[in-house]
């Protein structure tokens, strides 16, 4: 049973009449009865009597007919509904961000983003950097925050600036009592450290910190955690001093116990948005307008 068939039993109802139903149809009256007949077959009830002076239904015709009537409508109706979802549909935009803390600073930015945006959804995935950029060169995010160093070796990526960070030391002051602004990392290398896992924030080959550090995690004096929150927990209990880039904590984070140093050999870190080059995808473009 299809709607061919269908259309030829409803209209060949109205017409009581197989040649003027065909003319109707734009197809020979030979059609017509092939497919009432594979109706009939399939249905296993005649739904007309025929002689050669008139056509009538038969009463299973006649109940068919209400049936296959409302089919019709039904079907013919459908399009109609998915265009209508179709223009209301959501279009989603899919951000990609190595630590929670990111999302928290998205808040402002997806709220003025969503006031001129309202029919797009924004989804927020958290993973590590490796398999972000993967997900991005694969199609599967439109974007990722994090830094310039993430696409270091993807030629296909495009990075656009947001910001310029420097990496921190959080000091527990039952660990240190300090009044400087800027120290040394020689000045506190006794000390345990907290810090990030390597697949949390990509570091550069030049990065003296990052080395600095490898040689403290052979002594075991360097606890890597996986994510943000179980670095603050760590050091605002002082086990250790933290060592974070700036963009992934922020102040309110952190309470009275512990004093923000900056490190004297930190590199500067460019933080924004990675991009496909080939994604002209203007809600990009738009979403950065109201990063603040």
């Amino acid at each position: 049973m299809n709607s061919q068939e269908l259309k030829c039993f409803v209209v060949a109802a109205d017409r009581l009449n197989f040649t003027r139903a065909a003319k109707e149809l734009y197809v020979t009256p030979p059609t017509v009865t092939h497919h009432i007949q594979h109706l009939e077959e399939e249905l296993g009830v005649k739904l007309f009597i025929r002689n050669s002076k008139s056509v009538q239904l038969t009463t299973a015709g006649e109940i068919f007919y209400h049936d296959a009537h409302d089919i019709l409508l039904r079907m013919e109706a459908i399009p109609n509904r998915l265009k209508a979802v179709k223009s209301n549909e959501q279009t989603i935009l899919k951000i990609g961000c190595t630590m929670a803390q990111e999302t928290k600073c998205l808040t402002k930015t997806l709220r003025l983003f969503h006031k001129e945006n309202s029919m797009v959804s924004p989804r927020i995935y958290l993973d590590d950097y490796f398999q972000l950029v993967n997900r991005l060169i694969e199609n599967q995010l439109d974007f990722i925050l994090g830094t310039k160093t993430m696409m270091q070796d993807r030629p296909e990526c495009t990075f656009k600036k947001l910001s310029t960070s420097t990496t921190k030391a959080i000091i527990p002051k039952s660990i240190l009592q300090t009044a400087k602004k800027v120290i040394s990392f020689n000045e506190i290398q006794d000390f345990s450290f907290i810090t990030l896992r390597q697949k949390s924030i990509p570091k550069l080959k030049e990065d003296i910190l990052e080395h600095f550090l490898s040689a403290k995690a052979r002594e075991k004096n360097v606890i890597r955690q996986d994510d943000i929150e179980a670095v603050l927990a760590l050091t605002l209990s002082g086990y250790g001093i933290g060592i974070l880039p700036d963009y992934a904590f922020s102040i309110q984070d952190l309470d009275e116990s512990v004093k923000v140093v900056s490190l004297q050999e930190s590199l500067e870190i460019d933080y924004g948005i990675i991009t496909l080059k080939q994604n002209k995808n203007p809600l990009i473009t738009e979403f950065i307008k109201h990063i603040i």
